[in-house]
């Protein structure tokens, strides 16, 4: 199958998959589900939809991807008839939801070089044996080198 062409029923699966679960699926067990990425085969004969679920805490997220899981499981012929009506091909192929735990990773990664970067902001978190710069020498107002340089000079 042409590159091109796989590449747009791919984003238009996404696009109409993304818009059925905000319009057509009531379950309130149903999170704030993103669906992140759709990989259809060659054959056009299986796609992978990537979904990922948002919650504020991870014991949360865990729950609301659980709940969520069953959901899609549960819709998923509907989802699958609704998309096949929006596209014109000879088949539709068979959907299969994977959680993608990219963006989960990514955020447990950013969180964690937020704590860090709160670490290394706190004052008196120095190592044992090193001073701050003020009191190195040469360093700070009163060091050597200071007023020693030239002043700047206009070019004309």
């Amino acid at each position: 199958m042409n590159e091109r062409r796989l590449a747009r029923l791919q984003e238009q699966i996404k696009e109409r998959l993304a818009m059925l679960l905000q319009r057509e699926i009531a379950d309130p067990k149903l999170g704030l589900v993103t669906i992140t990425r759709v990989e259809l085969d060659s054959e056009f004969t299986v796609c992978k939809a990537y979904w990922s679920v948002l919650a504020p805490t991870a014991i949360g997220e865990q729950k609301a991807k659980k709940d969520s899981e069953g959901v899609l499981q549960r819709a998923r012929g509907l989802l699958q008839r609704e998309v096949g009506r929006g596209l014109h091909t000879r088949t539709i192929p068979r959907l299969e939801f994977v959680h993608d735990v990219g963006i989960a990773g990514a955020i447990r990664i950013n969180k964690l070089l937020q704590e860090l970067n709160h670490q290394d902001a706190k004052p008196g978190d120095q190592p044992a044996g090193s001073a701050p710069a003020a009191d190195q020498p040469g360093a700070g107002p009163g060091g050597p080198g200071e007023g020693n340089a030239p002043p700047p000079t206009s070019g004309a």
